[in-house]
């Protein structure tokens, strides 16, 4: 999976003027589909829970099987309760609020939204599984992003531009202004942009022959290439641009840290086993996504997952070229993507808390 070889890589257009008008493409076809309803999400549907429960908020992104598990906190004296929310305005707010407790998101949705909490871990980093999905079933010879510019020509001789689904205000978003400014087939004023609210929608699109063009996450993407879709690019063409984070709410941090470094401790202490056992990662990532045991392995092959050693090192090891934690720097090149087109976005608002993961990783001496 993931994206083509060397030779289809490309210098990323110069300029701020370019990225501006893609990026603000991206964000008038997101308010459109919000004001239609093709974005909105309802509140979230918190169930009532007692105070030593900890609501996590999160989507359907393979790489937060482990959160979706209801016994992840068993034998900390706490209780997780993991709340499906896929807008991640919602999720930011009801972090804010103190409805939430955790969000698990990317870290461009942590600044973008800014919500009152802190970045204390992280993920995983989609190398492949966030991706640029063609729709060769319907268009057999649509098999490259080479291939775009003939696609734009057949629609416009019915007067039409082909259709390009993708989930706005989400890292697909992220991605599709990132591939918009490295590939100079894939140019955006010539598509007719769709948000969504979710990546299953977008795949969904294709598959009712709705959208010739489609930005999707894992597990849509190893389901795309399986049904016959033909997987453009992904993130694995730009790198470092989609990073998952665990993110605790202010108001969690100052209540009850005990109950983030919980999270935190049992996350990794689940993940570092994974991790030592790729059968039982492999199993987890099929039955959560409900795949195959291939297209599972697509999945882990799309992700660069986090144990606790190499997220102690993300979140508090300084390293070049800034002598910053890779956290901080990450979140510094993000928001100066993000604030071409919002001016308001401010990376310098964005806290980090590395100690949670570093006091874990020394009581269980690293991974």
């Amino acid at each position: 999976m993931g994206g083509p070889g060397t030779a289809w890589r490309r210098r990323r257009r110069p300029g701020t003027w370019t990225v501006s008008c893609v990026v603000a493409a991206l964000a008038a076809a997101c308010t459109a589909g919000a004001e239609s309803g093709g974005s909105g999400c309802a509140p979230s549907d918190i169930p009532d829970h007692d105070d030593r429960t900890i609501v996590i908020e999160g989507d359907p992104w393979s790489g937060y099987a482990l959160f979706r598990d209801p016994d992840l906190l068993d034998g900390t004296g706490y209780t997780s309760l993991y709340v499906e929310q896929l807008c991640q305005d919602v999720r930011a707010a009801d972090l804010s609020a103190g409805r939430a407790g955790i969000e698990v998101t990317t870290l461009d949705q942590y600044v973008l939204n800014r919500p009152d909490g802190v970045v204390v871990g992280v993920i995983d980093q989609s190398e492949g599984a966030d991706a640029l999905v063609l729709n060769t079933v319907d268009v057999d010879y649509l098999r490259t992003v080479d291939d775009l510019p003939r696609l734009v020509d057949d629609f416009r001789g019915r007067d039409r531009r082909p259709v390009l689904a993708y989930t706005g205000n989400s890292p697909s978003q992220m991605l599709l202004d990132e591939l918009a400014n490295t590939y100079d087939e894939l140019r955006l004023s010539e598509f007719d942009l769709v948000s969504v609210d979710q990546s299953a929608t977008a795949y969904q699109m294709m598959v009712d022959h709705e959208a010739q063009v489609a930005v999707v996450w894992e597990p849509d993407t190893s389901a795309a290439q399986a049904a016959g879709y033909t997987v453009a690019l992904s993130s694995e063409d730009v790198p470092d641009s989609i990073v998952d984070v665990i993110v605790a709410g202010r108001d969690l941090v100052d209540r009850d840290p005990d109950a983030v470094a919980a999270v935190v401790s049992a996350f990794y202490t689940r993940m570092d086993g994974l991790l030592a056992s790729p059968d039982d990662l492999e199993r987890l990532i099929a039955e959560d996504g409900g795949l195959d045991r291939q297209a599972a392995e697509s999945v882990i092959a799309g992700i660069k997952l986090y144990g606790s050693g190499d997220a102690d090192a993300f979140m508090n090891d300084s390293v070049f070229p800034l002598d910053q934690p890779q956290v901080d720097q990450s979140i510094n090149a993000i928001g100066a993507v993000l604030a071409l087109v919002h001016p308001d976005v401010d990376p310098g608002r964005a806290e980090t808390d590395g100690s949670f993961v570093h006091n874990h990783t020394t009581r269980a001496g690293g991974s």
